[in-house]
């Protein structure tokens, strides 16, 4: 007879009985692989080796910004900008203030007379210890931090950015962050380190992939707008009827969290100081046409950074008051449709260009 049919079965018994092997040796070998493989993660995140592949590749969706912001910080660091540098952090409103960092460093040299090179690190829903972790990261040099604020960035709460201790979800790891966590969280950072954001990313990566295309490993490439030339802005309606729903959530959340982010933005002053960087706060673009002062949560913020801004001495710039902006220079209450993006990053190139030649005078004057 015949018997080629039970040969899967017999190696496939032959495969458990190595998950059942007792032998020292044996156990000790399958620890030295393990060892390797989480070496190895560790390496390829934590260590500088993700720049050795393509950033496509390692891209979830077009629009996969925490993976962008980790691929560039990394990027950075082994090739560091010549001369000063202007990084801009925030959420996605930030994002979309900005139409692309040639074009921003180019407007701001006109206004400075000095080269700078512009990297645009925001992402949507950035808090503001995500903003520490990478300003934690950058290479030494001469820079100029431009952190985008609005009352949405100090909404999130200790706990979640707690979850930046096993880069969740920001694939960096920060010295500064995890010697405030004992203060900020109550918790020391985990001895795993960076490891539990590792394979969360490797199980969403594979995940998404299968699930949306194109299969892992091929290349996608990144966008930098979620709103870009051919994107259609809400219609009035539509945005008046998010306004309960935004007003809600931004007074409760706002409430709760605005203490411990205002805790947070102040220790990134301190480090960003400390590593020989100058922080400069700005007012990202929102849409009080639709929704004025946001049931009171905006005046409220804004008197908040102020006395931040006043205390630890930092440039607090409003763009926004140097320009007419409408209900339709908005694709719903936060972001920038492009020809107002162009207008706003002109004004912003303007004053910032200003503030680094002549740093003691108000911008925008």
């Amino acid at each position: 007879m015949d018997d080629k049919p039970a040969q899967p079965a017999t190696r496939w018994r032959s495969f458990r009985r190595g998950f059942l092997q007792r032998s020292p040796l044996v156990l000790l070998a399958a620890a030295g692989l393990c060892l390797l493989a989480v070496l190895g993660v560790q390496h390829f995140f934590f260590g500088g080796g993700m720049t050795g592949v393509a950033e496509g590749r390692l891209l979830r969706i077009t629009h996969d910004d925490y993976v962008h912001v980790a691929y560039k910080v990394n990027r950075l660091k082994e090739d560091p900008p010549e001369g000063r540098a202007v990084y801009i952090f925030g959420g996605s409103g930030a994002m979309e203030a900005v139409v692309g960092g040639r074009s921003f460093a180019a407007q701001i040299e006109r206004h400075a007379g000095t080269p700078v090179t512009a990297v645009n690190l925001a992402n949507h829903a950035q808090s503001l210890a995500q903003n520490l972790v990478i300003v934690d990261n950058l290479p030494e040099g001469e820079a100029l931090l431009l952190i985008g604020l609005a009352p949405m960035r100090f909404n999130t709460a200790a706990e979640v950015d707690a979850g930046l201790l096993a880069s969740r979800p920001l694939l960096l790891r920060s010295t500064r962050l995890a010697e405030l966590a004992p203060g900020l969280y109550g918790m020391k950072a985990p001895w795993m380190g960076g490891l539990p954001g590792a394979f969360d990313f490797i199980s969403g990566y594979v995940q998404q992939r299968v699930r949306t295309g194109p299969p892992p490993g091929v290349a996608l490439r990144y966008d930098p707008h979620y709103y870009g030339p051919d994107a259609t802005a809400a219609s009035p309606l539509a945005k008046r009827l998010t306004l309960e729903r935004v007003w809600r959530d931004n007074r409760t959340l706002y409430a709760a969290n605005h203490e411990y982010n205002l805790e947070v933005l102040a220790e990134l002053v301190r480090l960003a100081r400390e590593r020989g960087f100058e922080p400069v706060l700005f007012d990202q673009p929102l849409n009080t046409f639709a929704a004025g002062d946001w049931a009171g949560v905006l005046p409220e913020y804004r008197a908040a950074v102020e006395r931040v801004a006043a205390e630890l001495d930092v440039p607090y710039l409003h763009v926004e008051r140097s320009l007419e902006l409408r209900d339709d220079d908005f694709a719903d209450l936060y972001h920038l449709m492009p020809p107002a993006r162009a207008g706003w990053q002109e004004q912003m190139a303007r004053e910032v260009g200003e503030l680094l030649a002549s740093p003691d005078a108000a911008p925008g004057q």
